[in-house]
């Protein structure tokens, strides 16, 4: 997944022509050479400081700014009186009705989570212990049962109940077992954030910081028997596939059968289960814990998962840590915009269909489409020629390339949210309710056909992703726009180094460490030979150890191994996005634009993807948590790799920006 950026004027200024758009953020006065990333966004950066409601605040944001006027505007629309709407638009207006709303509620709980809350008194074993937490997983709240359905990565034709960790409140398990200053400042604040919520339940102040502490304890029990991100990268090793028996036997005493049924999952032979020693590891957790806090837990895990919709008093205390602890903001966004947030996760289907029609031509659409077969077309001839593949290797990555299916825009088929029970009343019982209609219709299709149509983002999202067990690039068109032009506007160095950089990053994601272990059909397989494997493994380790020298913040390093698969993408994205480039009239013509060459523009508009800014709490948690690295060296380090780079820029030994041939990746 990769988060490139806007490219146009500042907002509320008049736009800049085309010729301006890169001089207008660069700071000559960074040399090229010495740190580029700062080079091509000093300007910008300069210009767009933080606000006290941002964490962090990049050129994508500010396109998704743009973004979100438009959206705002399409519900002013559908909400104006005397509007004739149709089912679907209904469904929109009355949620947004919900959302701007919700503030002024009451903190209850919805009435399902309430009923299961009920019952944990009850709850004294165990067996016990683990079904209520099945229940109240099911009425939407959180708890240490991850369960759902998906494509069996085995069998490309059957869905699959899947089962993995689960239970954690901490972005990762090292926040509850690091020595570092930053582990124990999150850990440290965390006690008074479940207080202030457990208050909210009734809780007194002294219970409720006795529960606490002794939540913060069981968490971290459940993290010391969790895998690190880094482990479950590898798709292999993540796969399990267990009869009911052979579940059972994981965790002695513990019955799952009935579990999935108080979870609501349909009755199955089979469960694919990612992590089976934290099965093992949570039966012991629950056996010696004492029943009353795995209750206090499971408690303040129902508040949790609700406490941004209940009202403006929960939302509130929940920011304080989950906002400013985590993140630095110092305020919550504006009240629409957190709306706008909530309402993409329940029917940003029902959104995105209006917000297409109104803004993505089919024009746009087949050009994005046009661009996007350059880069495979230059993907295909780089693996045709590899060197360190094989040739059974290649033939196996060719016919996988062949067949990705590049979804662009937007679905050719939308999730129907139209049979959501949805009203204009409380907003948390909207949630409740979409929540619920996913849940059946996802358990419905274990044992049948995946559903391969539908997108797991909206098409006014400013991201993209690759989904292997689809072999498919989705590419929404909020991030196939550049604000102030017009798509079939955009001059090639602009539209290659900034829009075909995503494309390629997204194309080489199917062949990253991760992606690889997944054929043309979507099936988990191991299509490569040893030799190549071997290839490919010192490639990596060369390019992890480039990533590890790197310190954002001071004692805090980039982890190379697991960022490995975004460093892959975007050295990736960049090589086939050049390559698609230099095929084009506007690079063999070598016309300067503001004394920048092709080639130059081409890098400066990419470096412009990752232009922004972030708070200290915000960088230190990515470094911890994030499989993206910092967007300062997914710019610096990439492009040290890049040959032409080097020729574009004249860099030469002894500058920072230099990297010996002998020692730069290419993989793609």
């Amino acid at each position: 997944m990769r988060l490139p950026a806007l490219l146009a004027c500042a907002l509320g200024a008049a736009l800049l022509p085309a010729a301006d758009l890169l001089e207008a953020n660069r700071d000559p006065a960074v040399a090229p050479t010495a740190d580029f990333w700062r080079h091509a966004n000093a300007r910008w950066h300069a210009a767009h400081p933080l606000a006290a409601d941002r964490a962090s605040y990049y050129s994508y944001d500010w396109l998704d700014d743009l973004v979100r006027t438009d959206v705002l505007a399409l519900h002013r629309e559908l909400l104006a009186p005397g509007r004739d709407l149709t089912p679907a638009q209904r469904k929109i207006a009355d949620f947004w009705r919900s959302a701007l709303a919700f503030e002024a509620g009451s903190a209850e709980l919805p009435a399902g989570v309430r009923a299961v809350l009920g019952r944990l008194d009850a709850a004294e074993t165990p067996q016990q212990l683990l079904e209520i937490a099945a229940e109240l997983s099911r009425a939407g709240g959180g708890s240490y049962v991850g369960l759902g359905a998906d494509q069996d990565a085995r069998n490309e034709h059957q869905v699959a109940l899947l089962l993995w960790q689960s239970g954690l409140s901490l972005p990762e398990k090292s926040y509850y077992l690091g020595t570092e200053a930053e582990a124990k400042r999150v850990r440290e604040a965390f006690p008074a954030h479940v207080a202030r919520l457990l208050a909210h339940l009734g809780d007194a102040p002294e219970r409720a910081s006795a529960a606490a502490r002794d939540i913060l304890a069981f968490e971290t029990r459940l993290a010391e028997v969790s895998r690190a991100l880094e482990d479950l990268e590898d798709p292999e090793k993540n796969y399990h596939k267990l009869t009911i028996a052979e579940l059972d036997a994981l965790a002695p005493g513990l019955r799952w059968a009935e579990v999935l049924r108080r979870a609501g999952a349909p009755v199955t032979t089979h469960v694919v289960v990612g992590q089976p020693e934290f099965v093992t590891g949570l039966g012991k957790v629950l056996a010696t814990t004492p029943a009353a806090t795995v209750r206090d837990y499971l408690r303040f895990q129902a508040i949790a998962s609700f406490a941004d919709v209940l009202n403006g008093r929960t939302a509130a205390d929940a920011f304080i840590f989950e906002g400013t602890v985590l993140s630095g903001a110092r305020q919550q966004r504006r009240l629409e915009e957190r709306a706008l947030k909530i309402e993409d996760g329940a029917i940003g289907d029902l959104v995105g269909r209006e917000y297409v029609a109104r803004h993505f031509s089919p024009a746009q659409r087949e050009r994005f489409r046009g661009v996007t077969e350059n880069v495979r077309a230059v993907f295909a001839a780089r693996l045709a020629t590899n060197a360190w593949m094989d040739e059974a290797t290649r033939a196996w990555a060719g016919r996988k390339l062949a067949a990705v299916k590049a979804r662009v825009g937007y679905p050719d088929k939308w999730r129907p949210c139209e049979e959501a029970a949805i009203g204009p009343g409380r907003l948390a019982d909207n949630l409740v309710a979409v929540h619920a209609w996913n849940l059946r219709r996802e358990y419905a299709r274990v044992g049948g056909e995946p559903e391969r149509e539908e997108w797991g983002m909206r098409p006014y999202t400013v991201n993209a992703y690759y989904n292997p067990l689809n072999n498919e690039i989705v590419l929404p068109a909020a991030i196939l726009s550049a604000p102030g032009y017009a798509g079939e506007t955009l001059d090639d160095a602009v539209l290659y180094g900034y829009i075909a950089t995503t494309i390629g990053h997204e194309l080489t994601h199917g062949f990253d460490d991760s992606g690889r272990h997944y054929g043309a059909t979507g099936r988990l397989e191991e299509g490569w030979s040893q030799a190549t494997e071997a290839a490919f493994r010192t490639r990596c380790e060369k390019l992890i150890a480039s990533y590890d020298r790197e310190e954002p913040l001071p004692g805090m390093r980039v982890n190379g191994r697991l960022t490995l698969s975004e460093n892959i993408a975007d050295l990736g994205g960049v090589e086939l996005a050049l390559d698609a480039f230099l095929r084009t009239e506007t690079y063999r013509s070598g016309r300067k634009i503001d004394g920048q060459t092709p080639l130059q523009r081409f890098f400066l508009a990419y470096a412009f993807s990752f232009a922004g800014q972030v708070r200290p709490e915000t960088l230190a948690k990515q470094l911890r948590s994030d499989t993206h690295a910092p967007a300062a060296q997914r710019i610096n380090v990439v492009l040290r790799h890049i040959d032409r780079f080097h020729e574009a820029f004249g860099t030469k030994p002894g500058d920072p920006m230099w990297l010996a041939p002998a020692d730069r990746v290419r993989i793609w």
